[in-house]
């Protein structure tokens, strides 16, 4: 199966407080967490001949949106770093109900230059889920970092083929999170695992068609196909951060749930490399898998052995193995969503609800 980028261009607060709680928090069996990896797709290279491939630099120097600087009330929030997106009488990614921001990821996921191809990018993904049947699918927000709060932002929408000659967007795709490992962007898919995309691969459509599947298309490279077993819960891969501090480097997929306490966090070493997940016969064990006690978690990541976890009341959950677990209550005036550390700077998370749409770092030290 393969999917596509289609480049949208020239086409009363409470009181904060930590708690130690005695979550659940054990270690799982491992061999019941297997992912199997796809090859890579073979139409690639027909696409590249078909249609015009850019660079990064091409989306970069071709932003179309300004993202207004923000304060929100956040526990430990690191000054100046906060955003929110373009809100005009014309166009509202700020407030509008058709689109919901969900996963980051920063060029300092990428590399450890903290830079892609010379440029400070975050990405964040929306989905579509309450907006025409979900058929629009799910888009990547390309976010160049400037100086202080001044910030600029484009759309690319995630599409898959359709046939050989046409694509569509991909129907359903929640995106909860979003992983950006070299040039590979890795995208949850909640019931089915993860889908790999190629930012070698990028190919633009003219500004008339931009709202029109069929035309043009970009493309995914992989994916990463849940493997069922008997007697296990089928994972929901709801959310996903890199952990840079492993050796080697390595991913965390976690699911959501509202009532279910036995949810999961699980770890994948990756190959720094190839940028793929490290397999034997193409199957990805995981190398990590806990079960953490906590309901309504929306993000995850581990920062040197500390997982750190947002919960929808607007909670910090921290847990190492010495410390057990701590809940630091009210941090966030709204649902924080997925979690992406950057070293040099702090811990990202951006906040979903309309009207509330802030992306922002906070001191992930403080916790």
């Amino acid at each position: 199966m393969s999917l596509f980028f289609k480049v949208i261009y020239f086409v009363l607060l409470f009181t904060n407080f930590a708690v130690s709680t005695t979550a659940a928090w054990k270690n799982l069996t491992l061999s019941n967490y297997k992912l199997k990896q796809t090859g890579y797709s073979s139409t690639i290279a027909n696409l590249d001949k078909a249609l015009p491939n850019v660079k990064l630099a091409t989306i970069m120097e071709n932003l179309n949106h300004d993202n207004p600087g923000t304060a929100p009330k956040v526990k430990n929030l690191l000054a100046s770093s906060g955003y929110g997106w373009k809100d005009s009488s014309n166009f509202n990614d700020q407030d509008t109900e058709k689109w919901y921001p969900q996963g980051i990821s920063t060029s300092a996921d990428a590399f450890d230059s903290e830079k892609y191809e010379g440029y400070s990018v975050q990405l964040i993904s929306w989905h579509s889920d309450h907006y025409d049947d979900g058929k629009r699918g799910a888009r990547i927000s390309f976010v160049k970092q400037g100086s202080g709060r001044k910030k600029k932002y484009r759309h690319v929408l995630l599409v898959r083929p359709k046939g050989d000659e046409d694509f569509e967007a991909i129907k359903g795709l929640h995106a909860g999170g979003i992983v950006w490992y070299g040039n590979l962007l890795y995208v949850v898919d909640t019931t089915s695992g993860l889908r790999v995309f190629d930012l070698n691969h990028i190919y633009s459509v003219d500004e008339s068609i931009k709202n029109k599947a069929g035309k043009s298309r970009n493309k995914y490279a992989r994916s990463y196909d849940w493997q069922k077993k008997s007697g296990v819960t089928n994972m929901r891969f709801s959310f996903i951060s890199l952990d840079r501090t492993t050796t080697p480097d390595s991913l965390i997929i976690g699911e959501y749930h509202a009532e279910r306490t036995n949810c999961r966090l699980l770890r994948f070493d990756a190959d720094y490399k190839t940028r793929l997940l490290k397999t034997s016969s193409g199957i990805a064990t995981a190398s990590q898998a806990v079960q953490h006690g906590n309901t309504k978690i929306q993000g995850a990541t581990s920062i040197n052995g500390k997982f750190f976890l947002t919960q929808s009341g607007g909670s910090l959950i921290t847990h190492t193995w010495k410390d057990r677990q701590k809940k630091t209550t009210g941090v966030f005036p709204k649902v924080p969503e997925d979690l992406s550390y950057e070293k040099d700077v702090g811990l990202w998370t951006l906040m979903e609800q309309p009207g509330y749409r802030h992306v922002f770092a906070i001191d992930s030290s403080k916790f």
